[in-house]
């Protein structure tokens, strides 16, 4: 089984008033998340482009300092889950430059759930979830340059934009909830199945049947 996501909460999610093109990263402040990386990309993005960067930790006192004079920069910190929905939703690109040790890449699927294009790192965990690249844009992780090239050319790219949308919608389609739902119910009735079949095989104790049934259930365990 898989980790499902609620596409509908970030698709219909409220807009938030902006003005200008506008990037979206969330995520803990440190280096693995790569945050210094897209603040060190800012020198390279066009003028009239509004960052937003929501999360905090170690490094928030030291990059809010480092970007105390461009106006572009909106520091959002903590945002709940309603609010992190209606700014993914907002944003005209979701930026993930992690620099490794990514599992997966959930938050990519809710980008993609909100219908906002996606420009990732391109390490194991994001390109599994972006299916080799094909539902965002991929760029070298910890290279400021690679990185805004690729936040500029999602922006500027209708084409670009439209294609990554699109294969984002199914890709975030293919880990709903509902899909997820689904997924479970298969489980059950052949766990049901198997529990028929070996009811009539069932020792006293009823023992050996059991152990059917975990190891059923255990071969679906969620893989993470």
């Amino acid at each position: 089984t898989f980790n499902g996501i609620e596409v509908a909460r970030f698709r219909d999610a409220p807009v938030v008033q902006k003005s200008g093109p506008t990037v979206f990263f969330i995520g803990r402040h440190e280096e693995r998340k790569g945050v210094g990386v897209l603040v060190d990309a800012l020198p390279m993005l066009p003028s009239d482009v509004t960052v937003w960067i929501a999360g905090a930790g170690p490094l928030t006192e030291e990059l809010t300092r480092k970007t105390a004079g461009d106006s572009r920069v909106k520091w959002l910190g903590r945002l709940t889950d309603a609010e992190l929905a209606s700014r993914m939703r907002s944003a005209d690109v979701f930026v993930a430059p992690s620099l490794g040790g990514e599992s997966f890449g959930v938050v990519l699927l809710e980008a993609m759930a909100a219908q906002t294009p996606t420009v990732c790192s391109d390490i194991p965990g994001y390109r599994a979830a972006t299916v080799d690249g094909r539902a965002a844009h991929l760029v070298a992780p910890g290279d400021p340059p690679a990185l805004a090239t690729g936040l500029v050319d999602v922006l500027s790219k209708t084409e670009l934009r439209d294609q990554l949308v699109g294969a984002g919608n199914e890709r975030a389609q293919q880990f709903s909830m509902e899909r997820l739902a689904e997924q479970y119910l298969s489980i059950y009735n052949e766990v049901l199945e198997v529990e028929s079949r070996m009811a009539r095989l069932r020792k006293p104790s009823g023992r050996w049947s059991q152990g059917v049934t975990n190891w059923t259930l255990w071969r679906h365990r969620p893989k993470r």
